[in-house]
């Protein structure tokens, strides 16, 4: 498939600054254990050598010369793996009314500070698969122009076939709490013209409104294959995901799709699509069928997947053993064991957004151990959780770094560390191969061969620093 418009982003990236590459001064990250995620055993006491924003060697220290002039990072007894790769996360999820109302015209600002706790966290790329087009689009040429700190952002804007936040695919309920003109306003801000309208039109029409939207500024494409709020619904037939699978790839677009049963998931395969969204959630009684896994991982169709801890499982079933999430994540662990076992492309996943503390705080009987959602905590539980359920530890690593950049057709740029490669790069105090819970031992984060000040993120935080009031006893 063409790669040219999902990599017109780093042509811009490489491009700031660009005329002074000569003069920039080389990084030296030497003394490491690197950990490439290419599969190859690490390297240790390995050198990784960056020249502007690109890495230009790889490789024990015996083989690499360090130039006199090079800034030197001492990494002795810490480890070095690419950086971090979220597949399916969503920059601004506070569709909550209050948060809305009040930060109406600063969403983008609000979605810089996810890419910034984000980033914090070691995760250098995020993919946003559903979120406001124009803030997301503000938000990523920010970053992209270095005018703000943040984790790469891709974007997929709307899910074709989903309406905004006070829909019926929401939180239809909000808005008969609010003005019809900000309903129409906010549902908008989504939907695009790539609304739930389009489950009645036929493959012609939904093909050419998808060609459409593929124009845009969007850097791939996901729709719907089943409800949001019904997730046992099946919104598109066979014939309009097939139209608009070959629609993307016509425009030279990546495809996914949102698929959370067991029929939903095999029609979105037989439709050719690029990625499935937490293909690993196919409701509370059934796993996914053998015959469907052999078809994902012979077409080569790379899954997100939303693990959950075994802690969190717990918490879950204690709270509704019968309904909720607690009986998908059952089926969900059944299904990523099986999908593994097959072969198949894995990407980390967590569907998560910054979490409002004080909402968080006054919800009834919450399950607040090992969160999946929470945005620069949940990826790290989903890490234990894939060693939890058995997975290879250099597998957990690749499902977290190369699997998405291929999945997402950017293994030229990112996903391991190899020559050429863009300089993202993460520091760790402990080896994650002996433990997944090192991964949060973060020294620091590289980021377009930048040092990261880490601790200075987020600056300007809205959400995540909301005080909760104590309560009185």
């Amino acid at each position: 498939m063409n790669k040219s418009k999902l990599l017109m982003i780093f042509t811009l990236i490489v491009s700031m600054g660009s005329i002074n590459i000569s003069l920039a001064q080389s990084i030296a990250i030497v003394d490491g254990t690197i950990i490439d995620a290419t599969g190859n055993a690490p390297i240790e006491r390995g050198v990784i050598l960056i020249e502007g924003s690109r890495i230009s060697a790889v490789g024990p220290a015996s083989e690499i010369h360090v130039p006199d002039d090079a800034q030197i990072i001492d990494a002795e007894g810490k480890y070095l793996i690419p950086g971090l790769i979220d597949a399916n996360l969503h920059l601004y999820l506070n569709i909550d009314l209050e948060t809305m109302i009040k930060y109406e015209d600063r969403y983008h600002e609000i979605i810089v500070e996810a890419a910034q706790i984000t980033l914090k966290n070691g995760l250098t790329t995020v993919f946003d698969t559903w979120g406001p087009y124009e803030p997301l689009v503000q938000a990523r040429a920010l970053v992209n122009a270095g005018e703000a700190v943040g984790s790469r952002i891709f974007m997929a804007g709307n899910i074709i076939g989903f309406d905004g936040p006070l829909s019926a695919d929401f939180r239809a309920a909000a808005a008969a709490h609010v003005s019809n003109a900000f309903v129409t306003r906010t549902n908008e801000a989504w939907e695009q013209g790539v609304g739930r309208e389009l489950m009645w039109w036929g493959p012609e029409e939904v093909s050419a409104r998808v060609s459409e939207y593929a124009e845009s500024e969007i850097d791939f494409l996901k729709y719907g294959a089943s409800g949001h709020v019904d997730m046992a619904f099946i919104t598109f037939s066979q014939r309009v995901q097939n139209a608009m699978v070959e629609a993307a790839h016509a425009a030279g677009k990546n495809i996914q799709a949102h698929t959370t049963s067991i029929e939903s998931v095999d029609m979105a395969v037989n439709a050719g699509v690029d990625i499935l969204t937490h293909c690993d959630i196919s409701g509370p009684f059934r796993a996914i069928p053998a015959e469907t896994i052999q078809k994902i991982v012979e077409q080569g169709i790379a899954c997100s997947i939303l693990p959950v801890t075994q802690e969190r499982l717990d918490g879950l079933l204690a709270r509704n053993p019968t309904t909720g999430v607690g009986p998908d994540m059952i089926i969900s662990r059944v299904n990523i064991t099986n999908l593994a076992e097959a072969g198949a492309n894995l990407l980390l996943s967590t569907d998560g957004g910054i979490q409002h503390p004080l909402l968080t705080s006054e919800q009834s009987d919450p399950v607040t151990v090992d969160p999946r959602t929470k945005l620069g905590e949940g990826h790290f539980n989903a890490l234990v959780a894939l060693e939890q359920m058995g997975l290879d530890s250099m597998e957990i690593l690749q499902i977290a770094t190369s699997n998405s950049a291929k999945a997402y057709n950017l293994d030229d740029d990112i996903g391991t560390l190899s020559v050429g490669k863009i300089a993202d790069i993460v520091i760790l105090n402990e080896n994650p191969l002996q433990n997944a819970e090192n991964y949060r031992a973060i020294y620091h984060v590289i980021k377009d061969g930048k040092i990261v000040d880490i601790d200075a993120l987020p600056v300007a935080p809205i959400i995540s620093s909301i005080e909760v009031p104590a309560r009185e006893e």
